[in-house]
């Protein structure tokens, strides 16, 4: 799994849940300012599915406010591990 940058500088990873390659996530840590901004913590987990046949996102995403001043490619790491720990996903992404 590597870490990427998308179009506007967020970090993300992207990773198949399900098997042959299927099942796609991705994940992403965005800031966010003003009203955006909900929890005022001014930094956001994002998860969504992405559509299979592109790779992009496919759906809303669920955002998670972080508290925590760990980078952000830490952050994407362990939340990869926690999810694939807790869903039993064997492969690496």
């Amino acid at each position: 799994m590597k870490i990427k940058r998308d179009g506007n500088g967020s970090k993300y990873i992207k990773w198949a849940s399900g098997p042959l390659g299927s099942g796609l996530k991705r994940a992403w840590v965005q800031t966010r300012e003003g009203e955006k901004d909900w929890a005022g913590t001014g930094r956001y987990l994002n998860v969504v599915r992405c559509n299979e046949d592109t790779g992009n996102p496919g759906g809303n995403a669920t955002d998670f406010p972080v508290y925590c001043d760990l980078p952000d490619e830490q952050i994407l790491w362990a939340f990869y591990s926690m999810v694939n720990a807790i869903t039993g996903r064997k492969e690496t992404g």
